[in-house]
C-alpha cells in the first residue's frame, strides 16, 4: 500500500511537471510566432549583447574573457564572429551543430584564422543546464552563450531560428554585419570561403563590399 501511494504520488509529479513544461514550450512558441521580425542585416551595426554565463576556463580561453562576471560582444577579442542563433526548443537547429563543428575546427587548424575568428552560438529562450543538455546530446565543440531573457534575440531583430550571422570589426573595433544565413547551412566549406574572405578584406571597405552570395 505504501509503495503503491508513493508510486501515484511520484506519477503525479511526473505528469505536473510534463504538463508545465508543455505549457512553457506553447507558450514560447506562440510569443515566438507573434513577435515583429526584422532580423539583423548586411552592413547593420552589430549590438553589443551582453552575457552572463559561467564559461569552463576552456571556453573563457577561448572567448576571450577571464571570469564569470558577465561581459559584453566589444569586450570578445578577434576580426571576424560567426554567430549561430538557436534555441534547444528548435527541430531543425541541430542539422547545423555538424557543419559549425566543423568550421571550429577549420578554424582552430589553421594559424592564418585561429585567435582571429570564433564560432559562437546564442541559445534564447534557454537557460543554461538547457544548453549542456544540448551540447552534450549533439556534441557541440564551440562555446554557446545563453540569452534566457530573449534580450539578444530582441537586439538582433527576433530573427526565426536557426540563424546564423557573420560580424566583422571595422577600422574602429565595430562590429559590421557582413553576412546571414536563414535556415540550415549548406556546407562548412561555404562559411570557410567566407570567412577566409572578410579576414582578408580591409575593414575600412565593409560597407561599400558587396556580400557573397548565401
Amino acid at each position: 500500500m505504501f509503495l503503491l501511494k508513493n508510486w501515484r504520488n511520484l506519477g503525479n509529479k511526473t505528469f505536473t511537471h510534463f504538463i508545465f513544461i508543455a505549457c512553457l514550450y506553447v507558450f514560447f512558441l506562440y510569443g515566438y510566432a507573434h513577435a515583429e521580425t526584422k532580423p539583423i542585416g548586411i552592413n547593420a551595426k552589430f549590438p553589443d549583447l551582453t552575457f552572463h554565463d559561467i564559461l569552463s576556463k576552456e571556453e573563457q580561453v577561448y572567448v576571450g574573457i577571464s571570469g564569470n562576471t558577465g561581459f559584453s560582444f566589444k569586450k570578445i577579442p578577434g576580426t571576424l564572429f560567426v554567430f549561430e542563433v538557436f534555441s534547444t526548443y528548435c527541430a531543425s537547429c541541430p542539422k547545423n551543430v555538424p557543419i559549425l563543428n566543423n568550421v571550429y575546427s577549420g578554424i582552430e587548424n589553421n594559424s592564418k584564422l585561429k585567435k582571429k575568428a570564433k564560432v559562437i552560438g546564442i541559445a534564447i529562450g534557454n537557460n543554461q543546464k538547457e544548453v549542456e543538455s544540448f551540447k552534450k546530446e549533439y556534441k557541440v565543440q564551440y562555446p554557446v552563450l545563453t540569452d534566457f531573457n530573449f534580450a539578444s534575440h530582441k537586439a538582433l531583430g527576433n530573427p526565426r531560428v536557426p540563424y546564423t550571422i557573420i560580424v566583422r570589426r571595422d577600422a574602429r573595433g565595430k562590429g559590421i554585419v557582413v553576412n546571414t544565413h536563414q535556415g540550415i547551412i549548406d556546407s562548412a566549406e561555404n562559411i570557410m570561403d567566407k570567412i577566409r574572405d572578410f579576414i582578408q578584406c580591409d575593414p575600412s571597405l565593409l560597407k561599400k563590399k558587396k556580400a557573397l552570395s548565401k
